[in-house]
């Protein structure tokens, strides 16, 4: 019988952040950049991107990490609500997420930065190294709902 795997999915309507931990370890990677202008097409098509991944692994569960509500449009709460539904279909459950539960990978006293969350997350999987790396010199950020993706994957993989 196949691993049962935990997925993470950070995403706005722009960028994906997806990981996906097997017992305690990092499988899969990756953010993906969608140009495009936003509609239902576009959100099929991250939809899409997803399906291989599903089939491959047996995944127990997704968690969806949410933004604060200020920063939720009507176009990003149609997408998460697709997701959703396709999940709801292939029987797998969607735990949707506060961004801010990655604040426990930094520590309870110390200053709560992205940066200090993706130090945090390279300390525990060294692999995401080159693209902490790569954040670190990009002007506009790029990487970071690949690292909040592995966050809420991890943090949900050792409940």
């Amino acid at each position: 019988m196949p691993a049962m795997a935990t997925m993470g999915i950070s995403t706005n309507t722009r960028l994906l952040g997806l990981a996906i931990i097997i017992n305690g370890e990092l499988e899969v990677y990756k953010v993906q950049l969608h140009k495009s202008s936003w509609s239902l097409s576009k959100a099929n098509q991250l939809i899409t991107s997803l399906e291989a991944c599903v089939r491959q692994y047996s995944i127990k569960q997704v968690i969806l990490s949410i933004p604060p509500a200020h920063c939720q449009t009507k176009e990003f709460l149609c997408l998460i609500e697709r997701f959703k539904q396709f999940f709801q279909q292939k029987n797998i459950p969607v735990i949707g997420e506060s961004s801010s539960v990655l604040h426990y990978f930094i520590g309870e006293h110390k200053r709560k930065t992205k940066k200090k969350l993706m130090r945090a997350l390279v300390e525990r999987f060294p692999e995401l190294r080159v693209e902490y790396e790569k954040e670190m010199r990009n002007k506009n950020k790029y990487y970071i709902k690949l690292f909040e993706a592995v966050g809420m994957a991890a943090l949900h993989e050792q409940k």
